[in-house]
């Protein structure tokens, strides 16, 4: 049995494609996922299942929200190791005492070389990003309030399902996708160091480091 993180795209943001929280763990559940839990409102789904490709999870867990809510909702599945390395790889460790300042973009698949290029074009300012496989790192430093570089439009511009989060969201994600059978992996070295703006300056060695809590759920 594998964990995984559900992350859908573009629900619960205006007054359309709304989906209750129990709703959705409610499907997700009816899909064979065990361990459900939602986390925030906007579509963050941490569950277990048996193994498989998370393409075809992905297109599982649409297809039964297409068939319970009637509405077209892109999933980017991502398993409870992907999310670590995510943590783990992050290229702005500077950035990760101000979780406003950082967020990662989910991709449905890994976008075509000349697409990702192109990104290089685009106006930035002040704001960077980093591309790895299926993952876009955005350092927005004035906040997304101030940001100038792709706030919208990721998944047009290279052509495949695109959702975003932000660092604590992120985070706290990657420590739920560890969470099994009552005992919590907590990410110490991020909330200790990384997450006191006050020690911002040492921010940039923070490494993930888990270490087994006797809190359970």
């Amino acid at each position: 049995m594998t964990r995984y993180v559900a992350l859908l795209q573009g629900i619960n943001v205006g007054k359309h494609k709304r989906i209750a929280m129990d709703d959705l763990k409610a499907i997700v559940e009816g899909v064979g996922a065990s361990d459900v839990r939602t986390h925030l409102n906007s579509g963050n789904v941490v569950f277990t299942a048996e193994g498989r490709d998370n393409s075809a999870l992905s297109s599982e867990i649409a297809e039964a929200i297409t068939g319970a809510t009637g509405l077209d909702v892109p999933v980017v599945i991502r398993s409870a190791s992907e999310m670590r390395a995510i943590v783990e790889d992050n290229p702005f460790p500077e950035a990760a005492a101000d979780h406003k300042t950082l967020h990662v973009t989910f991709l449905g698949g890994v976008p075509d070389s000349d697409r990702v290029a192109a990104l290089a074009e685009v106006e930035r300012g002040e704001d960077d990003y980093r591309v790895v496989a299926d993952t876009i790192y955005l350092f927005y430093p004035n906040y997304l309030t101030g940001a100038v570089f792709m706030q919208t439009g990721l998944d047009k511009a290279l052509g495949v399902v695109a959702t975003s989060r932000n660092w604590r969201t992120v985070t706290r994600l990657a420590e739920l996708a560890s969470d099994l059978r009552g005992s919590r992996w907590v990410l110490t070295g991020w909330r200790a160091t990384c997450g006191a703006r006050r020690h911002a300056h040492i921010a940039k060695h923070c490494r993930w480091t888990a270490s087994r809590s006797a809190e359970g759920r």
